[in-house]
């Protein structure tokens, strides 16, 4: 997103205290992903991950968030946003660190997938490459993430 669209996007909603930019996938089986950005442009936290609807299997490639805003449900957030896609799919993620192994623990217990790592996917995932893709607000997000979230990422700084 260029400076004049991400002005455009702010200026649209004034009110708006952190944005979802959701680049979905450009290609079957690609790489979709969700960036957190403050009004300011302050990266907050990404997801990347990708589905095969095909094979009913899904990959969560990377997630990380700044440690501002750890430990308060964006996080639950942005995996249960990657599982509208597929909620019922098989679903795998890339290795774990130790606090990882217990957050995707949890979110199993949460969500019933199982976030496995390291297991190997489908063809059709395995085979993806990276495309760009225009990013556009998700607005489901910014509606689920609520006023505490929001509190949290205007007080940065």
């Amino acid at each position: 997103m260029d400076g004049h669209e991400w002005w455009w996007v702010r200026t649209r909603h004034p009110r708006t205290q952190r944005f979802f930019l959701h680049y979905p996938e450009a290609h079957p089986g690609g790489h979709q992903n969700i960036r957190v950005y403050d009004r300011e442009g302050l990266d907050w936290a990404r997801l990347v991950w990708k589905v095969c609807h095909e094979c009913r299997r899904g990959v969560i490639s990377k997630i990380s968030l700044t440690p501002d805003v750890q430990r308060q449900g964006l996080g639950t957030l942005l995996i249960e946003r990657a599982l509208m896609d597929g909620g019922d799919y098989r679903w795998t993620t890339s290795s774990q660190s130790t606090a990882g192994q217990a957050f995707f623990a949890a979110m199993s217990a949460r969500t019933g997938a199982e976030f496995t790592a390291m297991v190997r996917t489908c063809s059709h995932i395995r085979s993806a490459r990276y495309s760009p893709s225009k990013p556009v607000l998700d607005r489901r997000l910014r509606r689920a993430a609520g006023p505490t979230l929001t509190v949290c990422l205007a007080s940065k700084g």
